[in-house]
């Protein structure tokens, strides 16, 4: 089983820079070049070197979770198809994340309900320990950045919109590029739990 980790609360959705550096892998720039360019050039501005670190560090992570493929595809991909790249490379970098949309993201677009209520995922979090121990020792403080990450992840990735703060959910609309890449690369999980539909 995954271990379940809170270290990505201190991570954005960062989709420019996640599209810069794909860019920069399909024009050629290996990985030497591009920590160059995000930590020694400042190229994403960031306010420090520290933060320009983790940024490479975190586009590091979430492009070399992914099968190669999906370099080449993702300047295939509209924008908003690049968005949802962007939120798979999340899920399969960060088992909580992608825990939480397989499980209560999924259930809530299979039922139909599309409303997702902050009681919904604060009632997720705390049935976390159950099953994972390694969880059992967050604080509420950790628990309530965990909950605004999940927000801001879903929705910068296009999945959701703020609606008198509830989370509306909104089915994604999948290239069928995407979807087949998703399932010859074992993720038909992922298009069910982004779509609600078996596509």
């Amino acid at each position: 089983m995954k271990k379940f980790s809170a270290s990505f609360i201190s991570r954005s959705f960062w989709f420019p820079e996640f599209s810069a550096v794909i860019s920069m892998l399909n024009n050629g720039k290996d990985w030497d070049g591009i920590t160059e360019a995000i930590i020694d050039d400042n190229i994403f501005k960031m306010s420090s070197k520290n933060r320009a670190t983790d940024l490479k560090k975190e586009m590091f992570l979430r492009i070399s979770s992914l099968p190669v493929s999906f370099i080449e595809l993702f300047e295939q991909l509209p924008l908003n198809n690049q968005k949802i790249m962007n939120l798979i490379a999340i899920m399969n970098a960060r088992p909580l994340v992608e825990d939480f949309v397989l499980d209560v993201v999924k259930k809530e677009l299979l039922t139909g309900d599309l409303r997702l209520e902050p009681y919904e995922i604060s009632a997720y979090l705390q049935d976390l320990p159950l099953q994972h121990p390694e969880t059992a020792n967050w604080t509420e403080q950790t628990l309530k950045r965990i909950q605004a990450k999940f927000h801001e992840i879903l929705t910068q990735s296009g999945s959701t919109e703020d609606v008198g703060g509830v989370m509306q959910l909104k089915r994604a609309l999948l290239e069928a590029s995407l979807i087949a890449w998703l399932k010859q690369n074992g993720k038909s999980d992922y298009i069910l739990a982004l779509t609600g539909r078996a596509l």
